[in-house]
């Protein structure tokens, strides 16, 4: 799947996770799942169903709304902004004229050997965390999205969809930066070398060091050591002994010394540390994001994409705990699912499971997916339908609890809002929905069950 199609398939979810509306409607959705069934073969891979049916959305999509053509074509990236980072890092490190103290080329100058150095702490940083191989931060994720979110209207679809955009697209984002940043830190050591030649072409620089606390001998062997790839490439040495002391700027001795050799090794030296690293840092940036670009990796295998295939790919199993539902509550459970996985997906009925048995229930069959029914009314305890969830954890549970008897005696408010909270910190990461099976409103329901698969 490529990134333009991954775009097309988080926006058409973020869609769908909202009631149906005259831009989209529940025939436009059923339509969708079935003319992509019938354009691909049966054995197509689920990614290709999945694109194929956002593709065929979004031409029914794009002439009702514009605001759905801006949001696909909205990614965040410019390739031209990798040449205008290049460009100002160039122009940046040329027109910087720090390596020059005044009336001398400075030997000991904060910007040169502050480059150097913070190039060496991040080339460490880098090998740190590839030893560590860390996923993408959720700092980033967080920050991507509040920038997503800004971007494109900051509330309903755009806020959605930049949601899901940002949480998939991080690492592809963080590649981009790494372009941007490496491109501009090696541009910049670029254009003080160039800086450095030009100046030099038109001006007679003098080179000298001062300090008032390092002296002349601690000063030399730095330099020796600061210097030595670019020394040992050009076979150069520095001076030392009075030589050296003789660069030495004081009120009384001005800079004498020619600064031809010493713009030659620290030019070599920005372009051995900085230059060709950092070229190559950008070079491995660009292909990480091309093949992040080309190859998208969008997990599709959430159960929320279910509910796009006209043949799901898991069957549901549904266990009643306590006691079966009543009739219009199983109605209003089978409605309920069918709008959040499909209206052609398996379901399956096992008989209601006993208070005191939570420790064996029944196997669900091989490779369905179970939708544990609840009461919400019951107490949650983590040694009952804990136990319960324990044991059917293999089946990846759906936690659905019924709360009609509970808005019955309670009503709605902060009774039911806090045995909401109390269920859902038991069920923990288990999708989780609280609904009225009794009188439910289908696409509601659904909705509620689609944004739960979708957490």
């Amino acid at each position: 799947m490529t990134e333009d199609q991954a775009r097309a398939v988080l926006l058409l979810q973020a869609l769908e996770a909202q009631p149906p509306t005259a831009l989209w409607t529940a025939e436009d959705r059923d339509w969708a799942t079935r003319a992509a069934a019938q354009d691909l073969p049966a054995d197509a891979p689920r990614d290709a169903r999945l694109a194929e049916r956002a593709r065929l959305a979004m031409q029914r999509l794009v002439p009702r709304d514009r605001g759905i053509q801006r949001l696909l074509g909205s990614p965040g990236w410019r390739p031209a902004w990798a040449g205008v980072a290049g460009v100002v890092g160039l122009l940046a490190g040329v027109a910087s004229d720090a390596l020059v103290g005044g009336a001398y080329f400075n030997l000991l100058s904060p910007l040169f050997w502050g480059v150097l150095g913070w190039n060496v702490l991040l080339y460490a940083g880098l090998v740190v965390q590839a030893l560590r191989r860390p996923a993408v931060s959720g700092g980033l994720r967080a920050r991507l999205g509040q920038w997503l979110r800004r971007a494109g209207g900051g509330a309903g679809l755009p806020a959605a969809f930049a949601g899901r955009w940002a949480d998939a697209a991080a690492a592809l984002f963080q590649a981009r930066a790494a372009v941007l940043l490496h491109l501009a830190a090696g541009a910049l050591a670029l254009g003080l070398i160039v800086g450095l030649g030009l100046r030099g072409l038109v001006f007679d620089y003098r080179a000298g060091w001062a300090s008032t606390l390092l002296a002349p001998d601690t000063v030399q062997q730095a330099l020796a050591w600061g210097l030595q790839p670019a020394l040992a490439l050009s076979g150069g040495a520095l001076p030392t002994g009075q030589a050296f002391e003789a660069l030495r700027v004081t009120p009384a001795t001005p800079a004498s010394a020619s600064a031809a050799p010493w713009i030659g090794w620290m030019a070599l030296q920005l372009l051995l540390v900085v230059v060709v690293p950092r070229a190559v840092l950008t070079a491995r940036a660009l292909h990480r994001a091309g093949t992040l670009s080309r190859n998208f990796p969008l997990d599709t295998s959430a159960p929320a994409f279910d509910r796009w295939l006209l043949q799901p790919q898991r069957a549901l199993w549904v266990l009643s705990h306590g006691a079966a539902p009543t009739s219009a509550a199983a109605a209003g459970l089978r409605a309920m699912l069918a709008a959040g996985f499909g209206a052609t997906v398996p379901v399956q009925w096992a008989d209601p499971l006993h208070w005191g048995d939570e420790d064996q229930p029944p196997t669900p069959p091989p490779g369905a997916r179970a939708v544990l029914l609840v009461d919400l009314a019951a107490t949650p305890e983590a040694e009952v339908q804990g136990r319960l969830l324990q044991a059917l954890a293999a089946a990846d549970p759906v936690v659905v609890a019924d709360h009609s008897g509970f808005v019955r005696r309670f009503g709605h408010g902060e009774r039911l809002a806090q045995r909401e909270a109390a269920w859902r910190a038991l069920v923990g990461a288990q999708p989780f929905v609280s609904v009225a099976l009794d009188a439910p409103e289908a696409s509601v329901a659904g909705l509620a069950l689609q944004r739960a698969l979708d957490r």
